[in-house]
């Protein structure tokens, strides 16, 4: 009889996982005569897409939130408007919740996919910061999520712009701002 010691491999300890929200990004924010609709929402569009291509590069855990509309199927939104923005899209491996209120944290199940996050980076980006963004945001923070919002890629309706900026006056003392450009370069110094 063969007499040896099995022994497991040593659980390495991993660095904190970064996650990335991402919140209605919806062509509804980009397609003119729309009651989402700004101009400058397009370079939000594109701001949102290099952070979005610079997490899945990183495969930072990407989770999806899009505001039901009433009557809508349970499946994906059916119309043209509420369909992501091109560039935008989630792939297969990232969830999409689908919500009726303004917070993502509505949803049990985004709620419980995040309570992973707790003690981890987590990063937000999107549209409808006057509303859904900044309820998104203070549910974190009672959830007990640290977020750091992505400011040049977060937009609003250009009604909303005003509201937009008292968002952003009420969510600083809870949450992170920083810029696109200072998470590339953060990003950087990690791989150095």
């Amino acid at each position: 009889m063969h007499n040896s010691t099995l022994t497991w491999p040593q659980q390495r300890r991993s660095a904190p996982r970064r996650w990335l929200i991402c919140l209605d990004m919806q062509r509804d924010y980009v397609v003119p005569g729309r009651p989402g609709y700004a101009a400058e929402n397009a370079e939000v569009a594109r701001v949102c897409a290099s952070v979005l291509r610079l997490a899945r590069g990183e495969e930072w855990r990407i989770v999806h939130s899009q505001l039901r509309r009433e009557g809508a199927a349970a499946a994906w939104p059916r119309t043209l408007f509420s369909a992501p923005i091109e560039g935008l899209r989630p792939l297969v491996a990232e969830p999409v919740f689908f919500r009726r209120g303004l917070s993502a944290f509505g949803e049990a199940a985004f709620a419980g996919e995040l309570r992973a996050a707790r003690g981890e980076e987590v990063y937000l980006i999107g549209f409808s910061l006057a509303d859904s963004c900044l309820a998104t945001a203070l549910a974190a923070v009672d959830a007990g999520i640290t977020l750091t919002l992505i400011e040049d890629a977060i937009g609003a309706a250009a009604a909303a712009a005003a509201a937009a900026a008292a968002a952003r006056t009420v969510l600083a003392p809870f949450v992170g701002l920083a810029s696109s450009r200072r998470l590339e370069a953060s990003a950087l110094e990690t791989l150095s």
